[in-house]
């Protein structure tokens, strides 16, 4: 299997991938309830069913609104934003007794730090006071732990009902609208008229998740099967302010939006970073991207650093080389907190070898010159795909090793497809953040590639960034350096 087949693959795995854990994320609401429902509870009208039809394609229109919501009356209080073109939102949560903490999720995945500076509520001495209010917009750096997104299941964790939280936010908005048909044959009900901000809005019993069309029978009739009940206020025009639910545990959260509050706010690393604003590369950096691999050659490699998140909490770590003359990586692998065991991994463009790390590696920092013998096992690259293509690491190393060689590029052709997403730094040195689609992913968004290119004023590539498997996005830095060491070459297996 050839490498551009590979990548194929996986990211038409991907698309399934992220569109099945939302999905699946959702359907796990279905204890979502709601309360005192009163007599006046009537079927949907047809204008009725359209405009809460059209509610969640409104919301991906407007793009992003402020959120306050509480979860158990004054258990939890939780403040920020939801970006729901990116699928981002960030909250600053606080509870009763605990310091506030910081957290960013996107469907599937959430990642948590308690806030520098927060100290305990619980007022004894020297205690002071979570932050209250949003987040700071600029995520600060620190030990932010990623997990998977508990997928509803019953309890009353602060982690689960926060999880629940940012799932019901991410299901309120689609590209498409739910089937209005299916909404008038459902159980959902127009409930009453209330006010916002002095604005008259319609109270609506409806599902959590985009019901089905008809066409694709049988259309669910019951919310319990679209992901549960959900209490939307709507105004006139169809947009949302707010939304009530019964979380698993028998919780009850309330979600106000505030709407028009499109804040920018950064993304963790894990999540992609800095706000994008793709545009069409210039002259000047198509010729740039253009000559990206020569430039690379030149260099001669570098030290390089990966970050991997996994769904499983973890967060994998590699320190080593890259020689892109030789097209050879060498790198030591650590799991920080358990997960995939301890290993070096030398790569070239043929095969991979790994072999568990020895174990007086203990203070390690970066591989051994002089590669350990024995335990090696060497495998060709194509043996390491499973159905979904090829694995995270492996897409990124093969990326990163690929970046350096003779033959320029067509400019032209460079111009035709790649996309300037923002300027950024990396370890203090200005970058340019560019996307160039590979052919496998035809008319993605602009914005959505699944790999990003970190590349400094010298023309020499400083970072690939790839959209994981679990969501999340992995990082492979480089600090150029043409004095890279011999690197080991690719043992036999045994």
């Amino acid at each position: 299997m050839t490498s551009s087949k590979r990548r194929a693959i996986a990211l038409a795995s991907l698309i399934g991938l992220l569109g099945s854990a939302a999905a699946g994320l959702l359907g796990g609401l279905a204890s979502c309830a709601p309360t005192g429902d009163g007599p006046a509870a009537r079927p949907l009208s047809a204008a009725e069913a359209d405009r809460l039809a059209g509610m969640r394609v409104r919301n991906h229109t407007d793009g992003a609104a402020g959120v306050t919501a509480t979860i158990g009356g004054d258990q939890l209080r939780a403040e920020g934003w939801v970006d729901w073109r990116r699928q981002l939102a960030y909250l600053r949560v606080t509870r009763p007794g605990t310091a506030s903490a910081l957290v960013q999720g996107v469907p599937g995945l959430v990642a948590t730090m308690t806030e520098p500076g927060s100290t305990s509520t619980d007022g004894g001495a020297g205690a002071g006071r979570a932050s209250a209010g949003p987040p700071p917009t600029d995520p600060p750096a620190g030990d932010w732990r990623v997990r998977a997104a508990a997928a509803g299941a019953p309890g009353n964790s602060a982690a689960t009902s926060v999880d629940a939280l940012l799932n019901l936010l991410f299901g309120a908005s689609a590209t498409r609208p739910d089937s209005a048909d299916t909404l008038r044959g459902s159980d959902a009900r127009w409930l009453s008229t209330d006010t916002d901000g002095g604005d008259v809005v319609d109270v609506f019993l409806g599902p959590a998740v985009p019901p089905a069309s008809p066409s694709t029978a049988p259309a669910p009739a019951r919310l319990a099967d679209m992901g549960g009940a959900v209490r939307y206020w709507l105004g006139r025009d169809g947009d949302l302010r707010r939304m009530a639910a019964t979380l698993p545990g028998d919780l009850p959260v309330e979600i106000d939006l505030r709407r028009g509050e499109a804040i920018a706010f950064g993304a963790v690393a894990a999540f992609g970073g800095a706000p994008i604003a793709p545009r069409a590369v210039t002259a000047d950096e198509a010729r740039q991207l253009a000559g990206l691999r020569v430039a690379d050659l030149r260099a001669g490699g570098g030290r390089i650093s990966v970050t991997l998140p996994s769904r499983d909490g973890t967060l994998r770590r590699g320190e080593g080389w890259l020689d892109w003359e030789r097209t050879r990586a060498y790198l030591l692998l650590r799991t920080p907190g358990g997960g995939t065991p301890d290993e070096l991994m030398i790569a070239t463009s043929a095969a991979v070898a790994t072999r568990p790390v020895p174990p007086e590696t203990a203070g390690w920092q970066l591989p051994p010159l002089t590669a350990p013998r024995g335990e090696w096992t060497s495998t060709p690259w194509a043996e390491r795909s499973d159905e979904m293509g090829g694995f995270d690491l492996d897409l990124l190393l093969t990326e990163a090793m690929a970046l350096g060689g003779p033959g320029r590029g067509k400019p032209s052709v460079v111009r035709d497809s790649a996309r300037h997403l923002r300027d950024d730094t990396v370890n203090g040195e200005a970058v340019g953040v560019f996307e160039i689609p590979k052919a496998a992913e035809g008319d993605v968004a602009p914005g959505r590639a699944r790999m990003r290119y970190w590349v400094g004023t010298d023309g020499v590539l400083r970072r690939v960034e790839l959209l994981t498997r679990a969501a999340g996005y992995a990082q492979l830095d480089l600090t150029p350096d043409e004095n890279v060491p011999d690197l080991p070459r690719l043992p036999r297996s045994g």
